[in-house]
C-alpha cells in the first residue's frame, strides 16, 4: 500500500470506521511489517512523517483518555500491537539510517583517514579491483604495483620539496632516485620514507600488523603519531616516532597496538645481483668464514660467528642456485653446527668440525 492509503486506513482503524475488507488490509499489511518483508513503496521522508503522524495520535490518544473515556473507542490488542509494531520498525529504520548515514565512508576510517594536501591539480585514486596485480605509474617516473584488492591515492604532481603516496592493502615500490625530493608513503600509521629504491609495504601476518621489507637500497619507517588524533590528518603536521633503518633483505614489523617496531630479515633473502653475475659457489676446502663472507656480500646480511671451532672449518661443496638459508642449512650440518635468525643478524655456532 501506499502512504496516503496507510496513514488513511489507520486513522480509520483506530476510530473504529474500518470496513471489514478495509480492516482485512490493515490486518495483512500488519502481518508483512512482523514478517519483515521490506516496504518499498515508502520513501524515507514518508517513514519519518508517518511516524510523527502516529506518535502525535499516541500522545494524543492519552490526553484524551485522561480527561474522558467516551470521546474515542478504547483500542483492541490487535490495533495496539499493529500501532506499535509499526513504530517499531519505523524506529529501526530511521536508526539504521542514522548510524549509515553518519558513519565515515570507506577510507576516512583511523587507518585510512587522508594523510595528503590535496595540491593545485588534485589527488587521484586508483584502486585494483581485478585478481591480479596493477601497475602504476607515477609523474616521476616511480612505478607502484598494487596487489589485487589495494588502493593508491597520490597527487597528480608531486611538490617541490616531497613526493607522497597513501597505500590502503600490498604493494611494492620501484622509486626513482630523488635526492632533492624524498618519497613518502603512508599506510596507516606506518611511513616508509625512502630517496630512490625497491620496497614492499604489506599487512602483516596478524591483524593490525603492517610490514616493510627491502628489495634494494635503504628505507627509513617511522610511526606517525599524529594519527588519530582530533585534527583533520591532511592538515596536520606529521609526527615521525620510532625509527627504524632498513637495507636489502630486511623487514619491520609494525604492531599498530603496541606502536612497537620490529626488525628481523625477510623470509626469502635474496641476491643483491643476478646469479648470471655472480661465480659459481663452488667450494674445496674453504673455510666456513671466508664463505660467510661471501653470502654477506651476496646477501647484504651480517653472519656473525660464535666460538673458534667455527673458524677452524671448511666446507667442499656445489652451493650454487641454493637459496641463503639451504646453503647454511647444509653448510652447518657438514660441520655439525647451526644457525638462528636474531633480528637483522645471523648466528652460526659449531661444537667442531667433522
Amino acid at each position: 500500500m501506499s502512504y496516503d492509503e496507510i496513514e488513511s486506513l489507520l486513522l480509520k482503524y483506530r476510530e473504529g470506521k474500518c470496513s471489514p475488507a478495509e480492516r482485512d488490509r490493515i490486518h495483512a499489511w500488519y502481518n508483512q511489517v512482523q514478517s519483515g518483508a521490506p516496504q518499498a513503496e515508502l520513501s524515507d521522508t514518508e517513514k519519518s512523517v508517518l511516524k510523527a503522524r502516529m506518535w502525535s495520535a499516541i500522545q494524543h490518544e492519552r490526553k484524551a483518555s485522561g480527561k474522558t473515556r467516551t470521546f474515542l473507542p478504547r483500542l483492541s490488542p490487535m490495533t495496539v500491537r499493529i500501532f506499535g509494531s509499526v513504530a517499531a520498525v519505523l524506529i529501526v529504520s530511521l536508526s539504521l539510517f542514522y548510524f549509515f548515514s553518519n558513519k565515515p565512508a570507506p577510507g576516512t576510517v583511523a587507518g585510512d583517514t587522508l594523510l595528503l594536501e590535496a595540491s593545485q591539480e588534485g589527488l587521484v585514486s586508483t584502486a585494483n579491483s581485478t585478481a591480479r596485480p596493477m601497475r602504476v605509474k607515477l609523474v616521476d617516473s616511480s612505478e607502484v604495483t598494487l596487489a589485487p584488492g589495494a588502493a593508491l591515492t597520490y597527487p597528480r604532481q608531486f611538490s617541490a620539496a616531497k613526493r607522497e603516496v597513501q597505500l590502503t592493502g600490498d604493494a611494492f615500490f620501484n622509486i626513482t632516485k630523488d635526492s632533492r625530493r624524498p618519497f613518502f608513503v603512508y599506510s596507516g600509521k606506518l611511513v616508509t620514507r625512502v630517496l630512490g629504491t625497491s620496497f614492499w609495504v604489506k599487512k602483516g601476518r596478524e591483524e593490525h600488523q603492517m610490514q616493510v621489507e627491502v628489495v634494494c637500497g635503504k628505507v627509513s619507517v617511522f610511526e606517525n603519531e599524529s594519527i588519530g588524533s582530533e585534527k583533520d590528518a591532511s592538515q596536520t603536521k606529521h609526527q615521525f616516532n620510532k625509527r627504524v633503518i632498513l637495507t636489502p633483505n630486511q623487514r619491520v614489523t609494525y604492531f599498530e597496538e603496541s606502536g612497537h617496531l620490529m626488525t628481523s630479515l625477510v623470509d626469502k633473502p635474496v641476491l643483491l645481483t643476478a646469479h648470471a653475475e655472480l661465480p659459481p659457489a663452488i667450494y674445496k676446502n674453504m673455510a666456513l668464514p671466508e664463505i660467510f663472507q661471501r653470502l654477506e656480500d651476496a646477501y647484504g646480511v651480517d653472519i656473525v660467528v660464535s666460538g673458534d671451532a667455527v673458524n677452524e672449518c671448511t666446507f667442499t661443496g656445489d652451493l650454487t642456485s641454493m637459496s641463503l638459508f639451504d646453503q647454511l642449512d647444509l653448510i652447518c650440518q657438514s660441520n655439525d653446527g647451526s644457525y638462528e635468525v636474531q633480528g637483522t643478524r645471523i648466528l652460526v655456532s659449531a661444537a667442531g668440525c667433522k
